[in-house]
């Protein structure tokens, strides 16, 4: 009986986010679609968000945490390879030489989308915006 509520305790955060139990992790795509609310630059310069972004997280080789090798897409780009500290986040990735995306998911309706310039192949110094989401998950 004690072991059923200990199990019962260590799924709780995920049900509170929404997601699937990690072992369900590996197969299960959570598919996230999010309007901006807020982007800010690494200045601290901060407006309004526009628009949708849509993002598909498929797990690849993931643990019983979910922690392991995903692949992201991005709205209609190309998937990329990730790497993910726990099924629900942070997911990294690398789309090009010199830029970094982080996605966070901060609760079942919110997320996090760090990109990051470090270097752009010019003498432009580095840069980066974090964009506030509100996220609804797809069945």
């Amino acid at each position: 009986m004690r072991a059923l509520r200990i199990a019962a305790l260590a799924a709780l955060p995920l049900q509170l986010l929404g997601l699937p139990h990690p072992a369900a992790a590996e197969g299960a795509r959570l598919v996230l679609e999010c309007s901006f609310v807020t982007a800010c630059s690494e200045a601290g310069t901060c407006a309004a968000g526009d628009g949708p972004v849509r993002f598909v997280l498929a797990p690849l080789e993931t643990d019983a945490a979910g922690a392991g090798r995903y692949e992201v897409t991005v709205d209609e780009e190309p998937a990329q390879p990730a790497e993910a500290l726990g099924f629900a986040g942070p997911f990294l990735w690398q789309p090009s030489e010199g830029t970094r995306m982080v996605l966070s998911l901060t609760s079942e309706t919110t997320a996090l989308w760090t990109r990051q310039i470090v270097d752009s192949g010019t003498d432009a110094p580095p840069s980066a915006e974090i964009d506030f989401l509100t996220c609804g998950i797809l069945p």
